[in-house]
């Protein structure tokens, strides 16, 4: 299928004026942001004061370096491989630049520790107004990628239901449903309504890189996520079994995708399912809110200052873009040709 090129929006289009920010959604987001924080404080609590605490923050302050590495360095595949997602899964209806969306996975990671989910707002107003990408044409595509990583969450879930360890058959199991999943996405290729008014988005459905490829690196993060869960419970010598871990990682994932920042929520859930899953163990005694702190700060201390240099980049992408419009507006002619459906602009832009 060819690609679509994507409709210019106009200023009518743009994230503020299309509800995005209404005063009920900033009031929801912000208590959401303070029942996060609430949760964060209760695990920084029980990481304080827990059982087996202060054995806890001697083994991280004496960890040997090579593990903290371990954990940094899964952030950064993790980080790598989620903006190469991102990148694959859009091109069969734009192609961006490939460093730029892992500039822009940076401020949009590092900006969802802020209220009302600012990195998920910041992706929006950059594809809109930079790539010149429509509201619907965005959020179509997050919403295929949200699907393969709730499908990825699925399938872990039921084949650890089907078969509890982790194995060649857990693996059949993993994978026959993620191909199930994929084929699923066939069905609605051929919708007329989302041919006619999607877009474009039909051609994500269609195309096989963004499918397959998608759920490749969806696959291969879940594995990053997994390794620093093992890295973690290795600095903290934690003693849970490997399945054990896969589900913590599949929590940390599911987690993630709470719409009200990413503050909180994660480390009470990882440390909830922690706890209750060392309950099978009697012989592990262990503070998993110092887990749950210590996985979590394996991505912050990535997320957060490449994030804050990534932000000198988005403002500089902004400000040229807002230059170039103004200066495409004293010239009438280049204005009209830039507003035609161009083939050029499928080619990868730096």
């Amino acid at each position: 299928m060819t690609p679509s090129t994507p409709t210019v929006p106009s200023d009518d289009a743009s994230p503020q004026k299309s509800d995005l920010l209404s005063p009920k959604k900033v009031a929801i987001q912000l208590l959401g942001f303070f029942v996060g924080i609430a949760l964060l404080i209760w695990c920084i609590h029980g990481a304080i004061s827990g059982k087996e605490a202060q054995a806890g923050w001697d083994r991280l302050i004496h960890a040997p370096p090579v593990l903290i590495l371990a954990l940094l360095s899964c952030t950064a595949v993790s980080l790598i491989i989620n903006a190469t997602n991102f990148w694959l899964t859009i091109r069969p209806l734009y192609r961006p630049g490939y460093w730029n969306l892992q500039w822009l996975n940076l401020v949009g990671n590092m900006l969802n520790y802020a209220p009302i989910r600012l990195g998920a707002l910041a992706r929006i107003f950059y594809h809109m107004r930079v790539d010149g990408m429509s509201l619907l044409q965005v959020c179509g595509w997050f919403a295929f990628i949200g699907y393969i990583v709730l499908l990825s969450i699925g399938a872990c879930l039921v084949s650890t239901f089907l078969h509890p360890e982790v194995d060649w058959l857990w693996g059949l199991f993993f994978i026959t449903q993620m191909i199930l999943g994929g084929i699923l996405l066939k069905v609605f290729v051929g919708n007329q309504l989302l041919v006619k008014y999607g877009q474009g988005i039909d051609c994500l459905l269609a195309n096989h890189w963004a499918v397959w490829g998608g759920m490749a690196l969806r696959i291969t993060d879940f594995a990053a996520f997994t390794g620093r869960m093992l890295v973690a419970l290795k600095i903290l010598d934690i003693d849970l079994p490997f399945q054990d871990a896969v589900i913590l990682a599949v929590v940390a994932v599911a987690a993630g995708m709470v719409p009200f920042g990413r503050l909180g929520f994660r480390e009470f859930f990882v440390a909830s399912a922690a706890g209750w899953l060392s309950m099978k163990s009697p012989e592990v005694n262990a503070n998993m809110q110092q887990l749950a702190l210590v996985e979590s700060a394996g991505e912050a201390l990535m997320y957060i200052p490449l994030g804050a240099v990534a932000l000198l980049w988005y403002r500089h992408r902004i400000i040229r873009h807002h230059r170039n419009s103004a200066q495409s507006e004293r010239k009438p002619e280049l204005k009209s040709t830039a507003n035609q459906h161009d083939p050029a602009r499928l080619h990868d832009r730096g």
